[in-house]
């Protein structure tokens, strides 16, 4: 790669960073990382039947105390709720409550639903070639290589 190819490329970035900060706005008091949270419990519980913070914790690639923090706000905020599993009470497991899985709705399945049909002429291996590139830049970060 050429270093004028390379600027383009941190050029892009910049702009990626604009995307994601024009983002519809949330509640009050609500942060991007809740939405994640949301997102990974109801993809957990779709994928596996149920869903633990360790299991949220991996997905996500966070600690395991940033997402006890974040599963408790989001408990204080109604939109989860937390439950001893039947079969073992040791192990909680999250589900979604009624306003939780709306607010997944709205700012998750909804947007994207609307998002990637404006979109429909980028194929997803163009996709998958935007993020092996973006995964690649990060992976070789001057101060990491």
């Amino acid at each position: 790669m050429t270093t004028t190819a390379l600027k383009q490329l941190l050029d892009s970035c910049f702009t990626a960073k604009r995307v994601i900060e024009t983002l519809p706005a949330l509640p009050p008091g609500m942060k991007p990382r809740h939405i994640h949270v949301l997102e990974a419990v109801h993809a957990l519980q779709e994928r596996n039947g149920s869903c633990r913070v360790s299991d949220v914790s991996a997905r996500l690639n966070v600690t395991l105390p940033s997402v006890t923090k974040l599963v408790r706000e989001l408990e204080n905020r109604k939109l989860l709720e937390k439950r001893a599993d039947s079969q073992d009470g040791r192990v909680i497991l999250l589900r979604l409550t009624p306003d939780g899985m709306a607010c997944f709705c709205r700012y998750v399945q909804d947007m994207h639903a609307r998002w990637s049909a404006a979109l429909s002429d980028i194929s997803d291996e163009q996709v998958k070639e935007t993020v092996h590139i973006l995964n690649r830049l990060l992976a070789t970060m001057p101060d990491q290589v």
